[in-house]
């Protein structure tokens, strides 16, 4: 099998740490331009699992359950009913209540970064979304279930963009007013499995961040 992944997205970020949190490793590839990749993966976007029958697995929800039904290793979805609901509430605030007002963000900010009332108005539902995640994020250094589940895989790389480059250019350290999430996010940070891809993902930005600044 094989991973079409881009190291600065936190989608494609959940899929590594799964990866490496069940001791596993896959060849990634890099996507080719737009129209070419759509004929590939139809959704157009990474990370976009390609099988060993050729079929082509969209969504890193999708993906890190069937990697993890698949592949040897710890079992990162519980099978227990209260710690599944807990993992998969996790996963799911974050998917509906933080990822998107940050995609939303970070796409005002690279298509029109001088429009700074627009960057500050979607900054409310940012908190929001790290208000409810602090709600219900674990107090024991995982997200849930008191152990490292599919949740540790897909919090900590939105939290990476919510805790830097959010809070630099909102001038507004949003995560420090979550006590709950910011001690998780403490914690999380040393596990080997989020540590090693959230440096992939740190290098990516600086190589862009490096880039832009070239082109300027």
């Amino acid at each position: 099998m094989k991973l079409y992944n881009i190291d600065a997205s936190p989608f494609a970020a959940r899929v590594r740490i799964l990866l490496r949190a069940k001791g596993q490793t896959m060849e990634m590839l890099s996507p080719p331009a737009p129209a070419e990749f759509r004929q590939i993966a139809p959704l157009g976007k990474v990370p976009a699992l390609v099988r060993d029958d050729g079929s082509v697995l969209p969504e890193s929800e999708v993906i890190c359950q069937y990697l993890d039904d698949i592949l040897a290793g710890p079992k990162l979805y519980p099978i227990e009913t209260d710690a599944r609901a807990a993992s998969a509430l996790i996963t799911r605030l974050a998917d509906l209540y933080l990822a998107v007002p940050l995609s939303d963000f970070f796409t005002q900010l690279f298509t029109a970064p001088g429009d700074h009332a627009a960057m500050q108005a979607i900054i409310p539902d940012i908190a929001r979304g790290l208000k409810y995640l602090d709600l219900h994020v674990g107090a024991d250094g995982f997200a849930a279930a008191g152990r490292f589940t599919h949740a540790d895989c897909a919090l900590p790389p939105m939290l990476f963009y919510a805790a830097g480059m959010l809070s630099a250019v909102a001038g507004d350290d949003l995560l420090a007013k979550r006590p709950r999430l910011l001690a998780y996010w403490q914690s999380i940070q040393q596990q080997p499995a989020v540590q090693a891809v959230l440096e992939e993902m740190r290098q990516a930005v600086k190589k862009y961040q490096s880039k832009l600044q070239a082109a300027q």
